[in-house]
């Protein structure tokens, strides 16, 4: 047996690739495989393409040695070409026609990559061969360029009995909205190759283009048909978004147009022309960390077995992303995402088994996007997945219980899990909980966030307290229809709780503003300041007050009928006088936002009660930060604004990215000028950003302002755009559109592996700030001073943490500027494991390791040697050319930018001009 054979054949998995939700489990079939899809027979084998030209079959559910088909020497497999995909007859059973679509390789002796085209063959299939004489060519479609992505390969026969066939546009957006040629197209052809006259383009096309119904595609990897209805779903592989597209194969042919490169991901307010069919559904490459939609099926098995899945999931159409997961949605209702599979090494197919079981692909092979990386997998395995019992939440378990505590003091951490029949926590639910004291001796009030979203099935309430004491106190946890106690009680002891002194302990260098507060109502504090301990004589604390000198401060919490609290000092040192930015950081009042977006978010910026008046005035205990290097924003000018929850902190890191505690709430504003001449000010949008209970996900809403700017209204998932007229110094003008992010929008850059939260961090952070009232500060310094840091800085430290700077920043490098600059509006992709990306655009990474200079690049469009950077050529430099581009195709960043940013595209020319083969790249500062 040759080495291309050398599978190991399972019977039974030791480990599984995926996490699976409870009740389903996984067998892994095969391994050692070069796979890109598969498809079932009628009959019920599943036959297997690998990329090189290989094809293989299941007996039962073990994959045969022998392939099936073997047209290796007819196959041109580099990058993303190679034999992609196979069908089988409607007939299948009576005729034994099975239909491929693959890469031929007409002239294998030249070297340039364009002696290529796809093509769809039929080979008659007896047993498990299939004759390579039999092979009937049906359609040979366009001659590709050198270049070797978006080819497409969707193969499947409609309802209407018609062999569909979905091609990519091989990376020439142009080609998928002209009638000249067959790539990035739905085709629809006769299973002998003709072309149906129904087809809607029979008379306005020529030729075999006379085949298209539909086009406007990118990369169509592949066609599902749902069995019962018809409708076919093409997973196509976006610029942006990954998109469902739609095409009903049950009702007569219709021409379509799915709007690339014009339109990629939702329809926008105002929509596009009419003439373009909106995705059936679409996802941001950020959201649930997708990167590729390259697959999926529609879960109605014909012959449903013991390995069926539960009625909930029928209809369903699940699909994979090459990111790691599979997941599903409703056709009728595709607003839901439901979870279901994680961990898998590059998923590329998903179908569903004639006996209800899900099979999926590992692709494994190499991570990234290099011509290597996509040509070959030595490692890609088969997997089953059927269903076992379990897995949908049957009951509620407190798992963290509360503990007694002094009045008004934390009752501990109290944690309530959704669990299966079986006890096991339901990673998937994100479920609402809502505590209730239960048992209630006293009458007291439960205070906190007593309703929290469940976070991989687990709600965490953090900072529950009661404010009268008793014995016996129990708390009870509802969702929906589900209840659970806690399982032993707890007792409020008749002491309060003690006070919070802000600033604690610790050395500073200007004057101090001490505030002390205790969540006990009805309760009397007071302090010293000589360090003597407090006692029902010493002052009562009403209002924050300043320390010029050092000392201690000591404080207690008094109440008639309560013990007194413990003590709590503080002693705070200080040597300087330099002020602070900020005085005190009270706690936020009145922010109106919920925990999860599922909770629905008020209509109105006023809503939100954010700002207290119409002067974008914040509430109290809002602090405002800049960033050094800010993001390029199509002009506009931003103020920035973080909230913390009361008593939460930061956890601090000199690189990389913050720990943030959930429920903290970022604003962003935005206002742009429209008449540089009169210096006419225009108010566009408010952004929020809210993290979830972990504090390592939430989500993002944008509110677009009202032309008189008297209040500003949530935009709809999909976003909006508006046409603004901007008059320059001279009095010209010019239309610019401004793109009005939807909620769905903010997961593509603000992803899991970027940390979610982009902006704040160390770098950016390290420069002055102009704080209200005049005083300008270093943000670092004042945010320590406010104990926005869960371990104290050391104020001589902050100067020698690393900085970025603005793209036009005159003290610094060019090196600096443009690195600052990348790593502002790139890095949030451009890191490892971003999206597809194949250089790092971090400021803490070395140069040196970025792979910027002579870095490979996924796609050249055209350039010849082109590369991330090419030393001293800008015109060969892709980094130049996306930073320079506007259309959806080629421009990065890739969302919100309508507008070059043309003074940071003169800098990174000059820095590009600088560079030279003999210089070194030794990642310092030049």
């Amino acid at each position: 047996m040759s080495a291309a054979f050398s599978l190991l054949l399972l019977a039974a998995a030791t480990s599984g690739a995926a996490t699976l939700p409870p009740g389903f489990a996984e067998t892994k079939v095969a391994e050692g495989l070069n796979p890109t899809t598969m498809s079932f027979a009628p009959d019920g084998r599943l036959f297997l393409c690998e990329k090189h030209g290989l094809l293989r079959v299941t007996d039962g559910n073990k994959l045969l040695p022998k392939p099936v088909l073997d047209i290796t020497s007819n196959v041109d497999a580099w990058n993303e070409r190679g034999l992609l995909s196979v069908c089988f007859d409607p007939e299948f059973a009576r005729n034994g026609w099975i239909y491929v679509y693959y890469t031929q390789n007409r002239e294998p002796e030249k070297k340039d990559r364009t002696s290529s085209n796809n093509r769809v063959s039929r080979f008659t299939l007896k047993g498990n061969v299939a004759d390579v004489k039999s092979e009937l060519v049906l359609l040979e479609l366009t001659n590709l360029s050198k270049i070797g992505w978006h080819n497409g390969g969707g193969l499947a026969f409609g309802k209407d009995g018609k062999l569909y066939v979905s091609t990519g546009e091989n990376s020439t957006d142009s080609n998928a909205q002209t009638g000249t040629n067959l790539l990035g197209k739905l085709l629809r052809i006769n299973k002998d190759g003709s072309i149906p006259n129904d087809n809607p383009n029979y008379k306005k096309f020529e030729g075999d283009n006379r085949a298209i119904v539909a086009l406007g595609l990118r990369n169509p990897f592949s066609i599902a048909v749902q069995r019962t209805t018809g409708l076919l779903y093409l997973s196509e592989v976006g610029a942006n978004y990954e998109q469902l597209e739609a095409y009903d194969s049950g009702a007569g042919p219709a021409a379509v147009n799915y709007g690339w490169p014009g339109i990629d991901g939702p329809h926008r307010d105002p929509p596009p022309s009419a003439a373009f069919r909106a995705p059936a559904y679409s996802y941001d490459h950020g959201r649930g960390e997708g990167l590729a939609l390259c697959s999926g099926d529609f879960y109605n098995p014909a012959k449903p077995g013991s390995a069926a899945f539960p009625r909930e999931y029928t209809g369903r159409f699940f699909f994979s992303d090459y990111k790691g997961w599979i997941k599903a949605i409703d056709p009728a209702k595709p607003e839901t995402r439901y979870d279901f599979a994680s961990g898998i090494n590059r998923p590329i197919d998903v179908e569903t088994a004639p006996d209800g079981a899900l099979w999926y692909i590992e692709r494994a092979g190499i991570p990234g996007g290099s011509d290597k990386a996509n040509s070959a997998s030595t490692d890609g395995s088969l997997w089953r997945v059927y269903w076992t019992g379990g897995g949908q939440p049957a009951k509620l378990a407190m798992i963290q219980q509360p503990a007694s505590a002094n009045v008004g003091a934390p009752i501990g951490v109290v944690k309530v899990a959704l669990q299966d029949s079986t006890g096991k926590t339901v990673d998937t639910a994100n479920d609402t909980i809502t505590l209730t004291l239960d048992s209630n001796p006293a009458g007291g009030v439960l205070a906190g966030a007593t309703k929290i979203a469940a976070v991989k099935g687990v709600a965490t309430f953090p900072a529950l307290a009661i404010g009268k004491p008793g014995r016996g106190y129990t708390l009870r946890a509802t969702s929906g229809s589900l209840a659970a106690a806690s399982s032993s009680a707890f007792d409020i002891e008749n002491q309060l709780a003690a006070p919070v002194i802000v600033p604690a302990t610790g050395s500073f260098t200007g004057p101090v503003w001490v505030r002390i507060s205790n969540p006990t109502p009805g309760t009397t504090i007071r302090f010293t300041t000589d360090g003597k301990a407090p006692g029902a004589t010493s002052p009562a604390y009403t209002a924050p007050f300043q320390l010029t000198a050092g000392t201690t401060i000591k404080a207690i919490v008094q109440r008639n009928g309560l013990t007194d609290s413990s003590v709590t000092s503080a002693s705070i040192k200080i040597a300087g006088n330099r002020p602070y930015g900020l005085d005190l950081r009270p706690p936020v009042g009145g922010v109106k936002l919920p925990a999860t977006a599922d909770e629905g978010l008020p209509p109105t910026l006023s809503g939100t009660g954010i700002f207290s008046d119409k002067n974008l005035t914040p509430k109290a205990g809002f602090v405002p930060y800049t960033l050094n290097s800010p993001a390029w924003a199509d002009g506009a000018e931003t103020q920035r604004w973080v909230i913390l929850p009361e008593s939460a902190q930061i956890g601090f890191a000199p690189t990389g990215e913050y720990s943030w505690p959930g429920g903290t709430i970022f604003v962003q504003h935005f206002e742009i000028v429209t008449n540089k001449a009169t210096n006419t000010r225009r108010r566009l949008e408010t952004r929020v950003l809210v993290l979830d209970a972990a504090g390592s996900f939430g989500y993002g809403a944008t509110y677009r302002w009202r032309p008189d700017h008297s209040d500003a209204d949530l935009v709809d998932a999909a976003g909006q755009e508006e046409v603004l007229k901007i008059t320059d110094s001279s009095g010209s003008t010019r239309n610019q559109t401004w793109s009005y992010p939807g909620s769905g929008l903010c997961f593509m850059c603000h992803t899991p592996n970027a940390g979610f939260v982009l902006g704040p961090k160390t770098r950016q952070l390290n420069g002055d700030h102009a704080y209200p009232g005049g005083r300008t500060d270093n943000q670092l310094r004042t945010w320590n001073y406010l104990q926005m840091f869960s371990a104290a800085l050391d104020e001589s430290a902050i100067a020698g943490y690393p900085h970025t700077c603005k793209i036009d920043d005159p003290t610094a490098s060019l090196e600096k500027r443009v690195r600052s600059y990348l790593d502002a509006n790139c890095a949030n992709c451009h890191r490892p494991n971003g999206t597809g990306a194949l250089w790092d655009a971090r400021f803490d990474t070395p140069m040196a390791s970025q792979g910027l200079l002579n870095g490979e690049v996924r796609n050249t469009f055209g350039i010849e040697s082109g590369k991330v950077v090419v030393p001293g050529d800008p015109a060969k430099s892709l980094l130049h050319r996306r930073m320079g581009a506007t259309s959806l195709a080629e421009q990065m960043p890739p969302v919100t930018r309508n507008v070059v940013d043309a003074a940071a595209l003169d800098v990174l020319s000059e820095w590009i001009r600088s560079q030279t083969p003999a210089k070194g790249e030794d990642g310092g500062d030049r």
